[in-house]
């Protein structure tokens, strides 16, 4: 019989063990050792950042808060609807108890406060959390749908790194969550270990700079509090001194005048100058330090400036930005909670269905049509169908649209057809020309003047035939 080969305990091992914290299984052999279980289990994880650190970050800076606050109100003025997968594809559905439940989620919000709620809980930290209450059976809509505050949720991991429950403090009893329970929305983790548990939100990347804002901010309001600079009145030439008395009696002046409202006129007794004692907040680089830190939401967050409030740019800008704001800031944002939602659903026993919203679709603009208007004209289609086509209904005319309408492929208009040739008009040409010939060749010629006179007469009934010939 082979001798057993054991895996010593490591240092982490011997004293979680001491100190009893977790429950560490007794080391195996190495036939039972399982290397992909390197989690220990039994206890509950806090996130490293601190949920309530970032919360704060939404009263200290007020450009972080209007950029979580338009995307939550943007995100909750969206329709949301349900869907039933089918034969042909997904269908959206009106009669059901989930969309009671998502047009009120609970008694004390509506559906617009909790999805505000919901995204204002999500992007600070990075994870936000949804119980479905009141769940009786499988294939049953929850009661009501309550949002548990980031900053009292802690995970505790399995043995595989996976959730295997989520513990919530209720300010004087822990509940502990099955992981099916609960819809769990998060951003990718930027942590390794147990951290990836949780999602890494957009405050912990801008700690520092926005604790400087704050700071900078702290410091100019310090100084418009106090009111009146730190400087020192010294002699204009440095020659010159002054003694106590008079020292004394120049700096109760200068305090009488920088302390009363009302002001007045400082009489001193000495010729001097200020000086100041301290660095102004330009002289530290605040402003440009402020204007750095909210380049920085705006690179973090992906809201724009326009609308962040800063009406600096020109229409066109303006919209650049909106389209890319809708595309690469809303969906993705609006994707996460569907994707949380349909996975929430699913699991209480609605396997065919799945929660979305309708995101506004963005309609190109007047140029970028015209643009193609032409690309289809230079392909070959008639002016007239591709402005129509690209929703220029009412164009009157080609020329004021800026194209040419002797462009290849414009319609060309159709000769109008000859009028139909009467059968009575044509009879009597026929009986002129008749008339005429015989005439000529009479063996006993009329007159010249009567064959004029015939002549003339055929012409006047050609004539009009004539005339409507192209």
């Amino acid at each position: 019989m082979s001798p057993t080969h054991t895996r010593p305990e490591s240092l982490p091992v011997r004293i979680l063990r001491a100190l009893s914290v977790v429950t560490v299984d007794p080391p195996a052999d190495v036939e039972s050792f399982n290397a992909g279980s390197d989690f220990a289990s039994a206890t509950a994880v806090p996130t490293a950042y601190d949920p309530r650190r970032a919360a704060s970050a939404l009263l200290a800076s007020p450009w972080y808060w209007r950029a979580v606050a338009i995307r939550a109100a943007s995100l909750a003025a969206l329709p949301l609807k349900v869907q039933r997968y089918t034969a042909d594809g997904y269908e959206t559905i009106e009669d059901h108890p989930l969309c009671d439940l998502l047009k009120r989620p609970n008694t004390s919000q509506t559906a617009r406060q909790f999805r505000t709620q919901l995204v204002t809980d999500l992007l600070p930290g990075g994870n936000a959390y949804v119980l479905p209450v009141g769940v009786s059976t499988p294939g049953t809509a929850p009661a009501a749908l309550l949002l548990l505050e980031p900053a009292r949720v802690n995970i505790t991991p399995g043995r595989d790194g996976a959730a295997l429950a989520y513990v919530y403090d209720t300010q004087g009893a822990e509940v502990s969550y099955p992981p099916e329970f609960i819809a769990h929305l998060h951003y990718s983790a930027a942590g390794g270990g147990i951290q990836r548990l949780y999602g890494t939100g957009e405050v912990q990347p801008m700690d520092r700079d926005l604790a400087a804002d704050v700071a900078m901010a702290a410091q100019m309001a310090k100084k418009a509090g106090r009111g009146r600079p730190d400087a020192a009145y010294v002699p204009s030439d440095p020659k010159n001194t002054w003694g106590r008395p008079q020292v004394r009696d120049m700096q109760t002046q200068i305090d009488r005048i920088l302390t009363e409202q009302t002001g007045g006129v400082a009489v001193l007794s000495g010729a001097g100058k200020f000086e100041a004692l301290d660095w102004t907040v330009d002289e530290l680089g605040g402003m440009s330090a402020r204007e750095y830190t909210r380049a920085v939401i705006v690179a973090v967050t992906g809201v724009p400036p326009t609308l962040l409030g800063l009406q600096s740019a020109n229409y066109a800008t303006a919209e650049m930005e909106r389209r890319s704001y809708i595309a690469d800031t809303l969906t993705p944002l609006a994707s996460l909670i569907d994707d949380a939602l349909t996975d929430l659903v699913r699991r209480l026993g609605f396997p065919d269905m799945r929660v979305c919203h309708v995101l506004p679709e963005m309609e190109d603009g007047r140029t970028e049509r015209l643009q193609r208007v032409a690309l289809h004209i230079a392909h070959g289609m008639s002016p007239a169908d591709a402005y129509r086509f690209e929703g220029f209904d009412d164009a009157p005319d080609l020329a004021e649209f800026g194209v040419d309408p002797d462009t290849p492929g414009a319609p060309v208009d159709a000769p109008e057809p000859a009028a139909a040739v009467d059968a009575e008009a044509v009879a009597d040409i026929q009986a002129q020309a008749d008339a005429l010939a015989s005439m000529l060749t009479d063996d006993d010629p009329d007159d010249e003047d009567d064959i004029r006179t015939e002549l003339g007469a055929l012409l006047d009934l050609l004539g009009p035939m004539l005339r409507d010939q192209p």
